[in-house]
């Protein structure tokens, strides 16, 4: 978070981590000839600065619906030695319905990791991209549906999710969550609750209008934005980004170009950070 830097060359040695994660996902995907894009920030980054942007901490892609499912079956079986992919079914605590790659015996657990029982390793997410119902009525009951869901799955493992700082009624949603979260595990079951998510933006009429389906209620990307995927130098890695990196950034950041004050520069700061070695980083004193 703002104004919590990381121990001295820490956020060096992650980012590489994550691009050695990013080149293992982009030979899965060329061998099997699946379409996928650098995602959010990591576009962002390979944009505005050629690779990581400086203090980011995270590295995102995301795929069509098809290439993913066929990624996730895949993926298993075809990562090098030292790494390896978890979601909901394999990984206890995993809280989230998008996978991830993690570099295996490293660790990177973060406050909501560690209030869900999650022992995550570093790691990139991947993120399933859904083509929207032409109807723009049913699109929008859709992409609540999927929001619901995702809400409910955090909210299974979390009872403190994170609510930003000045949102209204802040406390009273506070309380509201911890109620839920007591309801919720009750109720569905997280495979329950990841057939209810998988379904809700099926749709047999689709239109020209994509949504990263875990985060189904923000932004809308006009298909000729993502596809076809083009080349883009990352850090020194040749990835896939997509088609139009402009419109994309623009339509989800605005001014992209611009860099934002220091004080809003967000990163997902870990409360234990250990490359392999059994040492905490974090617990470093940053020169």
């Amino acid at each position: 978070m703002p104004g919590r830097p990381y121990p001295k060359d820490a956020l060096e040695r992650l980012q590489d981590e994550e691009r050695k994660i990013l080149a293992a996902i982009d030979k899965i995907c060329r061998k099997y000839d699946l379409t996928y894009f650098i995602d959010a920030g990591t576009t962002l980054g390979a944009v505005r600065h050629g690779g990581f942007i400086p203090w980011d901490d995270d590295a995102d892609v995301g795929m069509p619906y098809e290439d993913f499912k066929k990624f996730c079956e895949v993926a298993p079986s075809e990562l090098p030695d030292g790494y390896s992919y978890h979601d909901w079914n394999n990984t206890p605590g995993y809280y989230s319905f998008w996978p991830k790659i993690y570099r295996d015996g490293t660790r990177f657990v973060d406050d909501l990791a560690q209030q869900a029982g999650l022992d995550q390793c570093i790691f990139v997410d991947i993120f399933p991209y859904r083509v929207l119902d032409e109807n723009p009525k049913i699109s929008e009951s859709k992409r609540k549906e999927a929001s619901l869901w995702e809400r409910m799955l955090y909210l299974h493992y979390l009872e403190y999710p994170k609510i930003p700082k000045g949102t209204p009624l802040r406390e009273l949603f506070v309380q509201g969550c911890r109620f839920v979260h007591k309801t919720v595990a009750q109720l569905w079951t997280p495979q329950m609750m990841h057939r209810y998510f998988d379904r809700a933006l099926d749709t047999s009429h689709p239109g020209d209008e994509w949504v990263d389906a875990c985060y189904a209620t923000r932004v809308k990307y006009k298909t000729d934005v993502l596809f076809p995927v083009r080349d883009i130098d990352f850090d020194g890695l040749t990835l896939k980004a997509p088609h139009d990196c402009d419109a994309y950034l623009k339509n989800l950041y605005g001014d992209y170009m611009s860099l934002p004050p220091e004080d809003e520069r967000y990163t997902h700061l870990p409360v234990v950070l250990d490359f392999g070695d059994g040492v905490n980083v974090m617990e470093q004193v940053s020169d």
